[in-house]
Parts: C-alpha cells; sequence; structure tokens
C-alpha cells in the first residue's frame, strides 16, 4: 500500500508492505525542514520512482 500526501505535510510519502501472515514493513519519507509542498515536489517525484523500484523489487529474508 503507497500513500501520496499532497499539501505542506511532514511526510508526503508513506508506504507498506506486508506478505499478510509474518512479515510488516513499514516507511514513510521526511524532510528535515519546514513542509513546502511547491519546493518539494520535484524531489518527491524523483525519489518516488525509486521507491516503486524498491518496493517492486522487495523480497522477505527468511532465514531466522
Amino acid at each position: 500500500m503507497y500513500y501520496a500526501i499532497d499539501g505542506n505535510t511532514a511526510s508526503s510519502v508513506q508506504f507498506f508492505l506486508t506478505d499478510s501472515t509474518n512479515h510488516y514493513f513499514r516507511a514513510a519519507l521526511y524532510f528535515n525542514e519546514r513542509p513546502q509542498y511547491d519546493s518539494i515536489q520535484p524531489v518527491i517525484n524523483f525519489l518516488k520512482k525509486d521507491i516503486d523500484m524498491m518496493i517492486q523489487t522487495f523480497k522477505w529474508n527468511n532465514n531466522k
């Protein structure tokens, strides 16, 4: 599940991955600055490609 939140928010990108039984992974993108959506939008667009790739290629490590 991928959330893209528009506007001046503390975190405009959040997502989680799960296999519904044993694993859960949550991540969020935060900037260490006061949010200015119009200023950070190009960066978010750029990073979204990397986040999408990470989600598509994510594999659980089942070694215990």
